[in-house]
């Protein structure tokens, strides 16, 4: 029968302690029949190698993508949803993993009981402007041309920012960014495919506040569940993809 939710787990580079206790916690913690494990391993180390090939060789995983060079997040989580057909992914960064047998049913019974509208659970931050991370680029100009832009108007401090030409009373816009922190979220499968997600123009940088405003753009919304039974985001920023030149690079990605 097959199971409610895929599972996936993005390792990077030659720390395989995290890998180790990202999906070790997983395995201990979820039940089996309940998630197929979808690892992606972008440069791993000759240690991560040995672990993630051990477990896909045991069946633990059900399937491994592995990359000898960094592909980076976006490239690679392409290719980790590409074949998934279960109702859900949860998504994981290898410095995120679940804490004790409470998390999968917290996550998975809100995202179950949740009406057709909300697509997308996690732990709910926001930017209180678009220079808080543009990195000085053209993000809504990015927003627009993407081919999942519907027409709503981004967030802004201008007026007409999300649609509110007097937020809080104060004659402005919205300019808040909402999204679910990137380490650790879940989704419906179907969202997923509707955006064609990542957008093929991302790398890396700021990925989850892209999809958070591309579910906005369909209508739906993301609801906070804060991080019941899980750690996120523990460890600090590692790997290439972090500065201002792949902003720039992304933010001109679909520029015509």
């Amino acid at each position: 029968m097959r199971p409610p939710l895929t599972i996936c787990v993005l390792t990077y580079g030659p720390y395989a302690a995290l890998a180790r206790r990202a999906i070790d916690s997983i395995r201990r913690h979820c039940e089996r029949s309940m998630y197929r494990l979808v690892v992606g391993a972008n440069a791993p180390g000759e240690e991560t190698w040995r672990y993630l090939v051990g477990l896909s060789g045991e069946g633990a995983i059900d399937r491994l993508h592995l990359s000898d060079v960094n592909l980076n997040k976006c490239p690679m989580m392409r290719r980790m949803f590409a074949d998934i057909d279960t109702d859900y992914v949860w998504w994981f960064d290898d410095d995120s993993y679940v804490k004790d047998a409470s998390a999968l049913p917290a996550w998975l019974g809100r995202a179950q009981a949740s009406p057709p509208d909300i697509a997308m659970w996690g732990h709910v931050w926001f930017f209180g402007s678009v220079s808080d991370f543009n990195y000085g680029t053209d993000v809504v100009g990015f927003v627009k041309r993407a081919p999942w832009y519907r027409g709503l108007e981004p967030p802004s401090w201008e007026p007409g920012g999300k649609g509110e030409r007097n937020f809080e009373g104060k004659g402005t816009g919205d300019g808040r960014w909402f999204f679910a922190t990137g380490g650790c979220w879940m989704i419906r499968t179907a969202a997923l495919r509707a955006l064609d997600w990542p957008d093929p123009g991302l790398v890396k940088r700021n990925d989850d506040v892209f999809l958070a405003e591309a579910v906005r753009q369909q209508g739906w919304t993301t609801m906070d569940v804060g991080a019941p039974g899980v750690a996120i985001n523990t460890e600090p920023r590692r790997g290439v993809g972090e500065d201002a030149a792949t902003m720039e690079r992304q933010m001109a990605s679909n520029r015509r």
